[in-house]
């Protein structure tokens, strides 16, 4: 879990509930990565003779508002304070550190790095003429300087443990240079300074904006201004803390250029040596998607111009990708493809053609329309072709959970909106053969959806079935929220009476009655904690809690909408970040944080709030 999410699309930095670094990303946020894993960029406290980690100190707050982070800690009769942010545009992250009480202080701020994720071959050196610690690997440069006079320094070999215990005693070996696996400090002696890391691609450029920023006036002025920028970038909805901060989220993880990783939290690495640092054309379309509505087109237009980019010549997408465009780690083998099934995850494709339709329809930008149309014709066509031709139903691929290959309600409901949204697209362009085609398939989609996949007996929708040539051999009844997929994509009304069972069976078999939320599924086992889950069909999530609140808005049914958003703020951090899932015993985030997919989801949710729940 993470307690500070700062980021200006280049560079971001996460922090843990003791204010240190815990992930840090340069220029391509997930992809590039220079933290250790596990490790932290710790903040020591000399005081008189005695020294302390922030770690040590129980008596602390984080707050964060904006994209401004603050930590209040008292220790040893100080009033110790730190404000940071990361700049904008400059890849700098600010931090200022004010403490107050008599005595001597000293700062010790311990760097952790691990240069372009792999830690052999990274040099930390001191340079005396610029008073500025630097680590370098390649075209990858941070420096770390202040507009105070460093007091003392000192590299050293991390693998070998050498800098964190010379920092415990207070003072610094000043070791001038060290290679290989490496760490570094510093010290500040002084209660009161300005302290960065500057982020470049080489030792002139990264020099230069150190020399800028020792100018005190400049720090002062780059760092307001910051902090101004995105308070009003999200002043429309500061209303709403919870919302306001989803905007800064959102904005923060959209890459220069234009990739949306799902989550920048390496926490979850030590499940499957992976993490959520890439892009998920789905997820990432749900964050254009809220973005959109909330306005914000010049920052999702770079995604849009990204995407489409990324479709293969058989027109559908890959499962992720890695920030650059190229692909990403997968699970789902090639072992599945067959004239029925492909390894890929349909909907992804399917979503994308229906969020750049959402965009069209509030921007007008028929300039990118007509770079991206022959991309959509060949997905649009692929949806059309990738079908049963008896039953009208998608075939195999599989599902948004990426568990289980199927032909899943969730992905038949988005195949139905993206071939109608390519279908509104060609209309724009006036080619009405092809949208008429489109159309067609996305009618006889929505009535297979109604007569091949609703369970009659139950009153809910199936969570999957399986097809053979035309006859469905294996139907899976377990209850999945991914089956508001048919609200959520506009299949059905929202008073259609499959669609309002279903809801009904939804909140009776997958509520968590001991903290409330909504689970994925029955008898989910992903990021389980330890309890007894007897009764309790998995952890509840952000996005399925979500979903269903949006549903009963658009039915006008508000203070049920409103319920479940209160149990949205009542998980989140106190620092208003959204995890993916909550802990169905303590209420506590579990898994990564923030999730960006959340965070969207919250934000749609709250846009809707102000149109049906005024």
């Amino acid at each position: 879990m993470r307690t500070v999410f700062l980021s200006n699309g280049s560079l971001a930095v996460l922090y843990d509930e003791n204010y240190y670094i815990r992930d840090i990303y340069y220029p391509l946020l997930g992809q590039h990565h220079h933290h250790s894993f596990g490790g932290r960029f710790k903040i020591g406290i000399w005081h008189d003779g005695r020294f302390t980690w922030l770690e040590g100190i129980g008596n602390k707050g984080i707050r964060l508002s904006g994209s401004k982070a603050e930590l209040h800690a008292q220790w040893d009769g100080l009033d110790i304070h730190m404000e940071d942010t990361v700049l904008i545009p400059q890849p700098v992250l600010v931090r200022h550190v004010s403490i107050r009480g008599p005595g001597f202080v000293r700062v010790i701020f311990y760097h952790d790095f691990k240069l372009n994720d792999y830690e052999a071959g990274d040099t930390a050196f001191y340079d005396p003429s610029l008073d500025a610690v630097f680590h370098y690997k390649g075209t990858t440069w941070f420096g770390i300087a202040s507009t105070n006079p460093i007091y003392e320094y000192t590299t050293g070999r991390r693998d070998l443990n050498v800098v964190l215990p010379d920092c415990e005693d207070g003072i610094l070996s000043k070791n001038p240079i060290a290679q290989g696996s490496v760490a570094s400090a510093i010290s500040i002696a002084s209660p009161e300074f300005y302290y960065f890391i500057v982020a470049g691609d080489n030792y002139e450029r990264v020099m230069r904006l150190i020399i800028e920023l020792r100018d005190r006036r400049n720090v002062e002025t780059y760092f307001r201004r910051s902090v101004n920028y995105w308070s009003n970038v999200a002043a429309e909805y500061s209303d709403d803390e919870l919302a306001s901060q989803s905007i800064v989220v959102l904005l923060g993880h959209v890459g220069v250029n234009g990739s949306i990783p799902a989550s920048l939290d390496t926490s979850i690495i030590k499940f499957n040596l992976d993490t959520y640092g890439y892009l998920w054309p789905r997820d990432a379309a749900f964050a254009a998607m809220a973005l959109d509505m909330a306005g914000y087109y010049t920052f999702t237009k770079r995604f849009y111009s990204l995407v489409f980019r990324l479709f293969g010549g058989e027109g559908f997408l890959f499962q992720k990708y890695n920030p650059s465009g190229t692909w990403g780690s997968t699970w789902h083998p090639w072992t599945v493809r067959s004239r029925r099934s492909l390894n890929i995850q349909e909907d992804e494709t399917a979503t994308v053609i229906y969020a750049f339709w959402h965009y069209f329809q509030r921007t007008r930008d028929y300039d990118l329309l007509r770079e991206v149309y022959d991309v959509i014709a060949r997905a649009a066509n692929f949806m059309v072709n990738f079908r049963d031709e008896k039953l009208k139903l998608p075939l195999e691929s599989y599902d948004l959970w990426e568990e289980r290959l199927g032909v899943h309600t969730y992905t038949a409901a988005s195949v139905y909106a993206g071939l109608l949204a390519a279908s509104n697209l060609a209309k724009m362009l006036g080619e009405y053969e092809s949208a008429s085609k489109w159309e067609e398939a996305a009618m006889e989609i929505r009535e297979a959806i109604r007569n091949y996949l609703f369970d009659r007996e139950r009153g809910v929708f199936y969570r999957f079935v399986r097809i053979d040539d035309g006859k469905i051999t294996e139907v899976d009844r377990t209850v999945d929220a991914s089956i508001m997929g048919v609200y959520i994509f506009n299949v059905f009304d929202v008073y259609e009476p499959m669609l309002e069972s279903s809801v009904k069976v939804i909140m009776d078999r997958l509520w968590v009655k001991p903290v409330g939320g909504v689970a994925r599924y029955e008898g989910d086992y992903y990021q389980r904690v330890p309890g007894d889950y007897s009764g309790i069909p998995g952890n509840p999530w952000i996005i399925t809690t979500l979903w269903v609140a949006q549903y009963y808005m658009a039915k006008g049914d508000c203070y049920r909408a409103k319920e479940l958003m209160s149990w949205v703020n009542r998980v989140k951090t106190p620092t208003n970040l959204l995890p993916e899932q909550v802990d169905p015993f303590k209420g506590l985030p579990v898994s990564v944080t923030p999730l960006v997919w959340s965070h969207a989801e919250y934000l749609r949710a709250y846009i809707m709030r102000r149109k049906h729940c005024a």
